[in-house]
């Protein structure tokens, strides 16, 4: 008898000390909860297909897919264009993130940058590899020489998806799609 209570004894502690080691402990189980502690704080969660993105979209089209999030549109000249919308935001694609903000030229899309939190660079890196497969300059980016490219792309179809290899201490955590030209 004494047996079956040793036995019941460790299933319980098992089931009790194993969720929140899970929850804190690990890197899945961190991204869970600030993806929890975000919805609870009424950050919104966003779905990104990173494939679909054109450079044909407009504001309006921005406005009409993400219709919950408070966009802030303003005309200002910068690399990647003559106006921007930014949002705030909690998650892309279930990655805690910050913002995200969309360059448009002459009305079109030229340019998507989420603002991710950075912990979740490695994490959002392996999502790429998922959903986008190797990036096309893989070769050059694992090389161990000092010339190794620092930056992974990805070919999206209509545009390039760009996120650096690793992050630096003075390093905007941000992941970056340029409209093919």
């Amino acid at each position: 008898m004494a047996r079956k209570i040793t036995h019941k004894t460790l299933l319980i502690l098992i089931l009790v000390l194993v969720p929140p080691y899970f929850l804190v402990f690990t890197d899945e189980g961190s991204r869970i909860s600030d993806n929890v502690v975000l919805w609870l704080f009424g950050e919104e969660a966003i779905k990104l297909d990173f494939k679909a993105l054109d450079p044909r979209y407009g504001p309006a089209e921005l406005r009409t897919v993400f219709p919950e999030l408070d966009w802030t549109c303003a005309d200002e000249q910068s690399s990647f264009g003559d106006s921007v919308c930014t949002a705030a935001i909690g998650s892309v694609n279930d990655y805690p993130s910050r913002r995200l903000d969309a360059f448009f030229k002459g009305g079109r899309l030229m340019a998507l940058k989420i603002l991710y939190r950075e912990q979740y660079h490695y994490q959002l890196l392996g999502h790429l590899i998922e959903q986008l497969g190797q990036p096309v300059n893989v070769e050059a980016a694992v090389k161990a020489t000092p010339d190794a490219a620092p930056v992974l792309e990805w070919d999206s179809g209509k545009g390039v998806m760009v996120l650096k290899k690793e992050l630096g201490p003075n390093d905007e955590p941000s992941l970056f799609w340029l409209a093919a030209r």
